[in-house]
């Protein structure tokens, strides 16, 4: 494999990690009201249990 093609397939998992990684560290802040820590909680896990398995559908619906 190239990397450019380990990048197409990979890249979007790093960024779908990265953006949930962001919303569990904006959940950390202190002084956040609790119905916000939650939603951020909730967020960074749906996240990951549905960007990931959709992103590997897509690609191999792709082909890649």
């Amino acid at each position: 494999m190239s990397p450019r093609h380990l990048l197409a397939v990979y890249g979007p998992l790093l960024l779908v990690g990265l953006a949930a990684g962001a919303l569990r560290a904006l959940g950390q802040r202190p002084g956040l009201p609790t119905s916000s820590r939650r939603a951020y909680g909730i967020g960074w896990v749906l996240l990951l249990l549905v960007g990931t398995p959709l992103w590997l559908v897509l690609a191999a619906t792709m082909g890649l």
